[in-house]
C-alpha cells in the first residue's frame, strides 16, 4: 500500500502533468511561464502555466512532460474566490490516452472520463464549492495564491483533485517576506506555506512567488519535489537529462544485472481484460543452455505504479524492477504486471474486487505454465503490501496453488482496521487536535460501516453522509474496499499450506511489525524476517522511519532484502508433483 489511500483511486491514472491541449475558448492566454520539474535534485521533466486573469474568475492551463512517459496537460476555469466551474484534462500516460472532464455545481462534481477507449462517468457529491489543486499542478496552486495576495491573509481552502476525485483542504499562509536559491543566487521573494491533506497524506508546500505575484520556485515534501521558473530564453533542463540518467545509482544496478537475464513483454486475457506484464529470467533458462527457472508473479501494492514500479514524479527509482533483475541474476525469474485498469492493461479499474484480482493470478500463473525457460512446477507468488493480502486470499481459495508464498509489507489485520490506523495517524503526524481526530475517527467509522452495507462498485451517497468527507473519498472505490475489508488476513493465511516468507521492515510507517507477527502465528509453514532498515518502498534507510517516507530515484533497493529472498527460495520454493 504505497499510500493506502491508492487504493481508492477512482481514476487509474499517475497525477501528472504533461503538454497538450490547446487553451481553450474566450481571452487571449499570455505566454506561458515555464518550469523545470525536479525530483531530489534530478530534472525529470518540464511544465508549464498560462492563466487568463478577469473581474469574474480565472481560466488556467497547466503543461508539462515527464520523462518516463507522462504527457498531459490540464484546463482549469474558476469563478471570481477561485472555486471550480469547470476542469479538462488530456494527454497520454503510458502512450493510453486520457481525457477527464469536470462540471461543478453546489453539490456534485460530474466526471466524464476515458481511458484507454474505456468510458465512464461518475459523480461526486459536494457540500459547496470547491478549489481544484493537485500536488503536481502548478496552475492550480498559482490560483489559490492569487485569492491569498489579493486580501493578504492565510486561508483554508476545500479543494478537489480531479485526477483521482478526492476531496481534501488546502491550508496557506499569508505571504512573508523571504528569499530563495534561484539562478545559482538567492533571490527576494515572498513566500506562502501551505499543508495539503487528502485522506490520511499530508504534503507540506511552499510557494515562492516575484514582485508581480507569480510563482517563482514551488517546492513539496514529502518527495522533494521542486518545479524551478525558467529564466527568460533558459533552455529546459530535462532536455538533455532524463529521469534514467539522473538516477546513477539505479541505472548502474539494473545494468549490472542485465547481463544475468533476458526479459519479455507478456500479455494476458483475464476478467474481460487485457493485462500486460514483463517477464524476466536467468538467461541460460531463457535460451534453453540451462534449466527452466523456478519462477514468481509479483502483486504490486496499491495505487497506479507501472510495470517498473513507478508512479512519477514522487516514486521513480523503479523498485519492482531492481526486484526482479536481482532476483534473476540469483536464478529465479519474476513476472511483473500491470494491475487491470493500470495502464498499459485495460479494464476499468474502479469495477474490480478482490476475487478480481485473484483471477487476474490465477490467469497469469496459468500462462506462465507455457512459458519457454519457466519451471512450471516450481511457481510463486511474491505479493507486496495489498499484493500480500492478495496472495493468501488467492491461495487459500484455491485460485492458485503456488509453491511458495513470500509476503513483504503484507497488513496482518483487516484492511479496515489498518486504514483507520493509518488515517488517525496520518492527521496526527500533521498536528490534529484530539477534538480533531475524534470527528476524524467518527466519519471513518461512519463510512466504512457503510461501505461495509452497500452494494455495487460506487458507494450511493445518503443524506447521512452529505457531510462526511471519508465516505465521499471512498466512495467510487465501495465494491473493491468492501470485498477486501471482509478478508482477515490472519486468517486467510491459516489456510495456506505452502511455505510462507513473512518479510517486514522495522523502519514501515505504513504496515507494523505486529502484522507481520499475525501472518506469521497464523500460517502453519511460515518463516518470519524483520529487516531492521527496511521500509515500506523495499528501500533501507539508517535514520528515523520519518526520515524517508519515499524512496528518492536513486534509491537502490535494499540488498539484504533481495537476498533474504532468494536465499528462502532456494530451500523452499519445491518442484510439484
Amino acid at each position: 500500500m504505497r499510500a493506502l489511500s491508492s487504493v481508492w483511486r477512482a481514476v487509474k491514472v499517475a497525477v501528472v502533468l504533461g503538454a497538450g491541449a490547446a487553451f481553450g475558448q474566450g481571452g487571449d492566454a499570455p505566454a506561458p511561464l515555464q518550469f523545470d520539474i525536479l525530483v531530489g535534485g534530478n530534472t525529470v521533466g518540464e511544465a508549464g502555466m498560462a492563466l487568463v486573469r478577469e473581474e469574474d474568475g480565472t481560466r488556467s492551463h497547466g503543461t508539462a512532460k515527464v520523462a518516463s512517459g507522462f504527457d498531459l496537460s490540464d484546463v482549469l476555469v474558476t469563478d471570481a474566490t477561485g472555486a471550480a466551474k469547470s476542469y479538462h484534462l488530456q494527454g497520454t500516460v503510458h502512450g493510453t490516452e486520457v481525457v477527464i472532464d469536470v462540471t461543478f455545481s453546489a453539490t456534485s462534481a460530474d466526471f466524464a472520463i476515458e481511458q484507454g477507449g474505456q468510458k465512464q462517468n461518475v459523480s461526486l457529491p459536494l457540500t459547496g464549492p470547491v478549489h481544484v489543486l493537485d500536488n503536481n499542478f502548478i496552475d492550480g496552486y498559482q490560483v489559490l495564491v492569487d485569492q491569498v495576495l489579493k486580501d493578504g491573509v492565510g486561508k483554508t481552502f476545500d479543494i478537489i483533485v480531479p485526477q483521482v476525485a478526492m476531496l481534501g483542504t488546502f491550508e496557506l499562509a499569508a505571504p512573508v517576506d523571504d528569499t530563495v536559491s534561484y539562478g545559482g543566487e538567492d533571490v527576494r521573494v515572498r513566500r506562502l506555506g501551505g499543508t495539503l491533506r487528502v485522506g490520511p497524506q499530508s504534503i507540506d508546500a511552499a510557494a515562492y512567488v516575484d514582485d508581480g505575484g507569480d510563482i517563482l520556485v514551488l517546492t513539496t515534501t514529502p518527495g522533494n519535489v521542486r518545479m524551478e521558473r525558467r529564466q527568460a530564453g533558459e533552455a529546459s533542463g530535462a532536455a538533455a537529462t532524463t529521469v534514467g540518467s539522473d538516477r546513477a545509482g539505479v541505472t548502474a544496478a539494473l545494468a549490472a544485472a542485465a547481463p544475468c537475464l533476458v526479459e519479455r513483454e507478456l500479455s494476458v486475457s483475464s476478467t474481460g481484460a487485457t493485462l500486460v506484464g514483463k517477464l524476466t529470467l536467468p538467461k541460460a533458462a531463457a535460451d534453453g543452455s540451462g534449466p527452466a527457472a523456478p519462477t514468481l508473479l509479483l502483486l504490486p501494492g496499491s495505487g497506479a505504479a507501472d510495470l517498473d514500479g513507478n508512479a512519477p514524479p514522487l516514486l521513480t527509482n523503479s523498485g519492482y524492477e531492481q526486484l526482479a533483475y536481482g532476483l534473476a541474476c540469483r536464478g529465479f525469474g519474476v513476472l511483473r504486471a500491470s494491475k487491470l485498469g493500470v495502464p498499459p492493461s485495460t479494464g476499468d479499474g474502479n469495477a474490480v474486487t478482490i476475487e478480481t484480482y485473484a483471477q487476474n493470478a490465477a490467469d497469469w500463473l496459468a500462462a506462465l505454465t507455457r512459458q519457454q525457460g519457466v519451471d512450471a512446477r516450481r511457481l510463486g507468488l511474491i505479493g507486496h503490501s495489498e499484493g500480500g493480502i492478495i496472495a493468501l486470499y488467492a491461495t487459500a481459495r484455491g485460485y492458485v496453488s503456488p509453491r511458495a508464498l513470500v509476503l513483504i509489507a503484507a497488513p496482518g489485520r483487516p484492511l479496515d482496521v489498518l486504514a483507520r490506523e493509518q488515517l488517525l495517524e496520518g492527521d496526527k503526524r500533521s498536528g490534529a487536535t484530539e477534538e480533531q481526530l475524534a470527528t476524524l475517527g467518527r466519519q471513518i467509522d461512519e463510512a466504512f460501516a457503510a461501505i461495509k452495507s452497500s452494494s455495487g462498485t460506487a458507494l450511493k451517497p445518503t443524506p447521512e453522509l452529505a457531510d462526511n468527507p471519508v465516505a465521499a473519498m471512498f466512495a467510487h472505490a465501495a465494491g473493491l474496499l468492501r470485498s477486501e475489508f471482509a478478508v482477515d488476513p490472519q486468517v486467510a493465511a491459516r489456510g495456506v499450506e505452502v511455505p510462507v516468507a513473512v518479510i517486514q521492515g522495522r523502519k514501515d510507517l505504513l504496515v507494523k511489525v505486529t502484522d507481520a507477527e499475525l501472518l506469521a502465528a497464523g500460517a502453519p509453514h511460515a518463516t518470519l524476517f524483520l529487516l531492521d532498515d527496511l521500509t515500506h518502498n523495499l528501500v533501507d534507510t539508517a535514520g528515523p522511519a520519518a526520515s524517508l517516507p519515499l524512496p528518492g530515484p536513486d534509491a537502490v533497493i535494499s540488498p539484504t532484502l533481495v537476498q533474504v529472498i532468494a536465499t528462502y527460495l532456494a530451500g523452499n520454493l519445491h518442484r510439484g508433483p
